[in-house]
């Protein structure tokens, strides 16, 4: 079977329907009808739910803000000019659907998730802890940097010594 080209097809990315986002910052529907951080996998889910041709995208980024990763392509009109959905036949329409939908995914049931923070995903539970203990020592890194410098002087000395 072939493969699909996808490069002529919608792109949607989270920022998009986030109603945490200012319309600067890529927010594209209102306030009230958006979603508090939505993912690249719960709009693929309503893609899917609806049965919207899509191709979910996880190693991309929107160019306004790159540190949410993933975004999902969708084909609202074949080539040939057919829509693929009854009632959806733009990308608006479809991103207010979204907002619509995503809050009543049962991943959501316990209320909207925290931003993702690439990475601290995929190493579990003891990941936030890390990464607390990681920024916690940073602020001690000057003093440890000038331990290390006065060690590699101290070491420079005794190999100037053995000469």
């Amino acid at each position: 079977m072939a493969e699909l080209d996808t490069s002529k097809w919608n792109v949607l990315y989270p920022n998009y329907i986030n109603s945490k986002k200012t319309v600067p910052e890529g927010r594209r529907i209102g306030l009230e009808k958006g979603v508090e951080h939505p993912r690249p996998q719960e709009m693929a889910e309503v893609c899917e739910f609806l049965k919207i041709p899509h191709v979910l995208e996880m190693g991309k980024s929107y160019p306004r803000d790159w540190m949410p990763d993933g975004r999902v392509r969708v084909l609202l009109k074949t080539p040939e000019g057919k829509v693929t959905h009854p009632e959806i036949h733009t990308k608006k329409a479809l991103m207010l659907k979204m907002g619509e939908l995503i809050p009543k995914l049962t991943s959501r049931a316990n209320g909207p998730l925290p931003p993702a923070i690439p990475g601290l995903e995929l190493l579990g539970p003891q990941a936030a802890s890390a990464a607390a203990s990681a920024a916690a020592s940073a602020e001690g890194a000057p003093q440890g940097r000038e331990a290390r410098k006065e060690a590699k002087r101290a070491e420079n000395k005794a190999n100037k010594k053995k000469k």
